[in-house]
């Protein structure tokens, strides 16, 4: 691969483009019920796609249900405390968060996700050049290894 090449795909690599709006963030609503709105990075309801419910510590889901067109789900807490909503979809986009609801059925906090869009970006970029150095080093250590070796003795 030229240089031409090489230069062509890490800027592919550094600008995805639309792979960006696929992102999913999500906004929890204070009121009698628990509402979460789940949408991509670029705005996009997530739509009809599947979620899960699940009280604090339990295995069993307290609801499951899908998404509705503008992307929200809706519970009412039967008690106070922290509460898991997982939704995810065919195709592997997702989000697992924990919504903390007060006696009245109001939230009083949500999780934030692990790693933000940024951070997944710099830890892909890393692993990409850190594939290619290795790969570099390797190719590196076998040609230095062809170079040191003696020439073969004379034939009899």
């Amino acid at each position: 691969m030229g240089r031409v090449g090489l230069l062509t795909l890490l800027l592919g690599g550094l600008l995805p483009g639309r792979a960006l709006a696929h992102d999913l963030h999500y906004s929890v609503e204070q009121g009698p019920a628990v509402c979460v709105r789940l949408y991509y990075g670029g705005g996009e309801e997530f739509s009809f796609e599947t979620y899960e419910v699940y009280r604090s510590g339990e295995e069993i889901p307290f609801q499951v249900g899908r998404t509705d067109m503008r992307g929200r789900l809706v519970f009412l807490p039967d008690r106070p405390g922290a509460w898991r909503v997982k939704a995810f979809s065919e195709d592997g986009h997702g989000v697992d968060i924990s919504v903390t609801s007060d006696a009245k059925g109001g939230v009083e906090g949500a999780t934030e996700p692990r790693f933000d869009r940024r951070a997944r970006i710099i830890m892909g970029v890393s692993l990409i050049f850190g594939i290619f150095g290795l790969i570099n080093l390797l190719v590196r250590r076998g040609s230095r290894k062809s170079e040191t070796e003696p020439p073969c003795p004379p034939a009899k």
